[in-house]
């Protein structure tokens, strides 16, 4: 890229550009319209060149060559920046944080790299509990317990010892604040000897993805389930763990093409349409779309029923896909016209830590004796009835 500049400024009629690929705005539906279900959707080419059409493009164009400087100088040195450490070299040029993790991302997909081959990283925002223990190369141990309010996301090196023996469910929740208050609760104390719980604070970073997957690699016979809220943005936080993010493909692949950070085994627990209807009487959702008390249910917005219908055109949601049980509980929202926040299962006896519990000794008790796979239930129509 640099070299192409160069020649550029030595021919007087040259033209100075850059060529970048981004997935940026792409999604699962366009792999069914434009590839095929079982294909993912080509990145789209762009062209920047200087001083270009507009003010806009000339500064988006200084922007890229002030990132390849930074990057290529990263790299001679062997130097790992964080995005952060980036946008603070130039913070004048680069304005603000969302346009360096904008083109660092573009640039990875151009390269056909993950992030970390440019030198590269995002600092880690999860937090994670439960009774696991890292042994570092040094003789440091980090010890999920020791930390009543979940410890930061570590990073696990090749030479660090992961001891999950003691583990026998790891889930996600997805909010930090039921994370919290899932610690806070006396059930807890029963539930964190045999648990890993972690959040990514919402939609996850890759350094939560890789941290998940390592844990799927190295102890493949621990099942992993995911917790979020009865809406079309939980399902679609459960669908970048599982599937990965079209946007950022290029973090997905191996040079053989085979997955690597996604999650395939991982079961959706709750919050689902059959479980809301075993809570106590809800009563009357409002049509101003308030909550009903303190359960948290309220209207589906219009924004909401837009991405339902959206989520509905994904490949991995058709009549064809693989997630029926998604489709089946969008066709439930969408019909019912609610949404539900993971608070509603405070409302059950003994709160959310009393709820996780139950369901996972239900989901072992399906389990046949001497077998190691998931047997997913679904929400059959009779409760789906029930509930109306």
């Amino acid at each position: 890229m640099i070299e192409k500049i160069l020649d550029g400024l030595l021919d007087n009629n040259g033209e100075l550009s850059i060529t970048l690929k981004t997935r940026s705005g792409l999604s699962r539906r366009d792999a069914r319209e434009k590839q095929g279900k079982a294909s993912l959707p080509p990145a789209k080419v762009v062209k920047i060149t200087f001083p270009g059409v507009t003010v806009n493009e000339a500064w988006r164009f200084s922007v890229l060559l002030r990132i390849l400087e930074i990057v290529h100088n990263s790299l001679v040195d062997n130097v790992v920046l964080s995005k952060r450490d980036l946008y603070y070299r130039d913070t004048e040029l680069f304005v603000k944080q969302s346009v360096v993790d904008r083109y660092v991302d573009d640039l990875a997909c151009t390269f056909g790299v993950p992030r970390s081959s440019l030198n590269v990283t995002a600092a880690a925002k999860g937090l994670v509990a439960g009774n696991f223990i890292i042994l570092r190369a040094d003789g440091n141990r980090v010890n999920g317990l020791s930390d009543n309010e979940g410890l930061l996301l570590p990073r696990v090196q090749d030479d660090d010892d992961l001891d999950v023996s003691n583990v026998q469910h790891i889930v996600i929740i997805e909010k930090e604040a039921t994370f919290r208050s899932l610690l806070s609760s006396p059930s807890w104390d029963e539930l964190k000897l045999q648990c890993l719980v972690m959040t990514a604070k919402g939609y996850p970073d890759l350094a939560s993805r890789r941290f998940l997957r390592l844990l799927a690699d190295h102890a493949p016979y621990i099942p992993m389930h995911i917790v979020v809220d009865f809406d079309p943005d939980g399902i679609n936080i459960m669908s970048t763990y599982k599937h990965g993010s079209y946007r950022l493909a290029h973090e997905d692949g191996t040079d053989s093409g085979t997955p690597s950070i996604n999650l395939p085994q991982l079961r959706w627990l709750g919050v689902q349409s059959h479980q809301l209807s075993r809570l106590p009487a809800m009563g009357l959702i409002p049509c101003d779309g308030a909550t009903t008390g303190d359960q948290g249910l309220t209207r589906m917005t219009a924004r909401d029923r837009r991405k339902a219908c959206q989520m509905l055109e994904w490949d991995i949601v058709t009549e064809e896909g693989g997630e029926k049980i998604w489709r089946h509980e969008l066709h439930t929202m969408l019909m019912l016209n609610i949404k539900a926040e993971m608070q509603v299962l405070e409302e059950r006896s003994g709160g959310l830590a009393s709820w996780l519990g139950a369901e996972l000794r239900e989901y072992e008790s399906t389990l046949d004796p001497g077998r190691t796979d998931i047997r997913v239930r679904d929400a059959s129509s009779d409760e789906v009835l029930d509930f109306l």
